[in-house]
């Protein structure tokens, strides 16, 4: 999958090259979208969205809003006729429309791909050898379209938020990519040698975890640190408020990647981090999401610097993701891997 991601960034960067004469501002956070999008597009059905990546773009926006906001509500709040509750009605009813398309056309052309979609659908129950239907794939590929785009995309924005205001850190990631790929493509190989930008990445989920939040159900009754939980409880985790703990992580606010230093994460409890969930339950794109970031970090980092453009109020607005309201503009500065700037 590693030559996907880096076609797919080196597409955003031919584009970013016609900008960059402009002198233009970006929106970051639409641009990281749009690519890890086009990634987690081209991994999973080895082609591209072409026209319905409009609509994808248009309804999923609308969708993420509307479940933060109701996250609390009764299920009468979210049934009324409200024109919220009608916005995201139509906006599901599109992207559906979308994805279940998609199933159908693999299903008719009877193509084996090496991607997820053609791995779903070759998928057998053990004790039945049943496939899954139409609508459990939809409820894979929808988790897989949405969950997995979208979390990598505000993830980087954060990341390039923190990158722009510690030119030191950044100095330091492009040392690296120079030093160990200079000039060339990046390639799988390179990941393991670029601990200082894995670093970084992991020290801004840390601040700013795109799963800010997840909830879990308790099978039988339980206590936490005095208090009782009966079976049945909904039991919420806050990764935002554990990575922000003192007694975990000293002088919880300030950017420190050197935290991620190997003897220092050893010294820490198991579940201190915990930006992708953890136990049998966490993220299943867990080494996805992090071979992608840093793939798009190098590559980035080997063609330009981003700098935030001044005066903005940037702000962590968690929805079902945290993002960074009202978004992250920036400029782009060329520089030559060899020579840093």
């Amino acid at each position: 999958m590693t030559d996907a991601m880096v076609s797919c960034t080196e597409q955003t960067l031919e584009r970013w090259d016609r900008t960059v004469s402009t002198g233009e501002a970006i929106d970051l956070v639409a641009e990281m979208m749009a690519l890890t999008q086009a990634i987690i597009v081209r991994t999973m059905f080895s082609t591209d969205l072409g026209a319905t990546a409009d609509i994808v773009n248009r309804t999923w926006p609308i969708i993420n809003r509307r479940i933060g906001e109701t996250f609390w509500s009764t299920k009468l709040e979210t049934t009324l006729p409200l024109p919220a509750n009608r916005r995201f009605a139509r906006a599901l009813r599109e992207l559906d429309t979308v994805v279940y398309r998609i199933i159908r056309t693999r299903r008719e052309s009877r193509r084996d791909q090496s991607d997820l979609l053609s791995m779903l659908l070759s998928a057998r129950d053990e004790d039945t050898g049943v496939g899954m239907t139409d609508r459990q794939l939809r409820d894979e590929v929808m988790t897989m379209l949405l969950a997995g785009h979208e979390t990598t995309s505000l993830a980087l924005s954060w990341t390039y938020y923190l990158l722009s205001r510690h030119p030191e850190a950044e100095r330091s990631v492009t040392d690296e990519v120079d030093r160990v790929i200079g000039d060339r493509r990046p390639e799988f190989g390179h990941v393991d040698q670029l601990s200082c930008t894995r670093r970084v990445i992991e020290e801004s989920l840390r601040l700013y975890p795109p799963a800010w939040g997840f909830s879990r159900l308790a099978l039988g009754d339980d206590q936490i640190g005095g208090y009782r939980v009966p079976k049945g409880s909904i039991v919420f985790v806050i990764p935002f408020v554990v990575h922000r703990r003192p007694k975990l992580w000293p002088d919880p606010e300030r950017f420190d990647p050197d935290r991620f230093a190997p003897e220092r994460e050893s010294a820490r409890p198991r579940f201190a981090y915990i930006p992708f969930g953890g136990g049998p339950r966490g993220c299943i794109g867990n080494q996805f999401a992090m071979l992608e970031a840093q793939l798009i970090v190098a590559s980035i980092a080997q063609r330009y610097r981003v700098e935030l453009v001044p005066g903005q109020d940037i702000r962590p607005e968690p929805l079902i993701t945290l993002r960074p309201t009202p978004g992250v503009r920036a400029r782009l500065r060329k520089r030559s891997p060899r020579q840093g700037s």
